[in-house]
C-alpha cells in the first residue's frame, strides 16, 4: 500500500506540473511538449490511479489534457496504373521482336556472306584456269612458232647450201625469179664469195637493189 500511495502522489505532482506547462503553453501561444514516459515511477501506475483524481484535475485546471501524438502510420503502397504497366509490356515485347529481327538479320547476312565467299573462291579458281590455260597456249604456240622457224631456218640452210653448189649463172636465174625477201635470205646464208659471183650474173637494176638491201640489214 505504502508503495501504491508513492506512485499515486508521483502521478498527481508530474499532472499538476503538466497542467501549469499546458497554461503557460497556452498564453505564450506555444504547443505544450508531451512530457517523457520515463518519468513514472511504476509502470502499473495509471492503472491503478483513481478516475476522479485524473478527472479532478482536469477540471480545476479548465483545460484538457493534451493528447499523446500518434505514431505516423506508413503511407499505402504506391500503385503504378495498369495502362503503364500494359505501355512497359508493350515496349518489352517491341525491344524483343526488334532483336529477334536483327538475329534474323546478321543470320541471314552469314549466309549470304558465305555464298558470295563461295561464288568468288569458284570465279578465282576458273580465273586461274583459264590464265594457266592461256599462257599453256601461248607457250605452246611459242614453241610451234620457234620449231616453224627452226625449220625454216635448216631449210633455208639447206637451201643456201645447193646454190652455193650450183653454176653462178644457174643460181642468178633463179634468185631473178624470186622475190627480194627470199632473195636476200639466201643471199645472207651463203659465203660472201658465192654471193658476190651470184649478183654478178644477175641484171644489174636488180643486182644493185639487192646489194644495198644485204649493207642496209644489220
Amino acid at each position: 500500500m505504502w508503495s501504491v500511495g508513492v506512485g499515486i502522489g508521483v502521478i498527481i505532482g508530474l499532472s499538476w506540473t503538466m497542467v501549469q506547462l499546458v497554461q503557460a503553453s497556452s498564453e505564450q501561444g506555444v504547443e505544450p511538449q508531451r512530457p517523457p514516459m520515463a518519468l513514472s515511477a511504476s509502470p502499473h501506475a495509471d492503472a491503478r490511479l483513481p478516475r476522479s483524481v485524473s478527472e479532478e484535475q482536469t477540471k480545476e485546471s479548465g483545460d484538457e489534457l493534451p493528447t499523446p501524438a500518434v505514431e505516423q502510420a506508413q503511407g499505402p503502397a504506391l500503385t503504378v496504373p495498369e495502362e503503364v504497366i500494359a505501355m512497359f509490356q508493350q515496349r518489352k515485347q517491341d525491344l524483343e521482336r526488334r532483336e529477334n529481327a536483327v538475329r534474323t538479320a546478321e543470320g541471314q547476312l552469314a549466309l549470304l556472306k558465305a555464298e558470295v565467299e563461295q561464288i568468288l573462291s569458284k570465279v578465282e579458281a576458273a580465273e586461274k584456269r583459264r590464265l594457266g590455260q592461256e599462257q599453256a597456249t601461248v607457250g605452246q604456240q611459242s614453241l610451234q612458232r620457234k620449231q616453224a622457224a627452226d625449220i625454216r631456218t635448216q631449210q633455208l640452210g639447206q637451201l643456201a647450201k645447193m646454190y652455193e653448189s650450183m653454176p653462178a649463172e644457174e643460181a642468178a636465174a633463179r634468185i631473178e625469179r624470186m622475190a627480194d625477201r627470199k632473195a636476200l635470205e639466201i643471199l645472207r646464208l651463203i659465203k660472201s664469195k658465192s654471193a658476190g659471183a651470184i649478183l654478178a650474173q644477175v641484171k644489174v637494176d636488180r643486182a644493185a637493189k639487192l646489194t644495198e638491201e644485204l649493207l642496209a640489214a644489220p
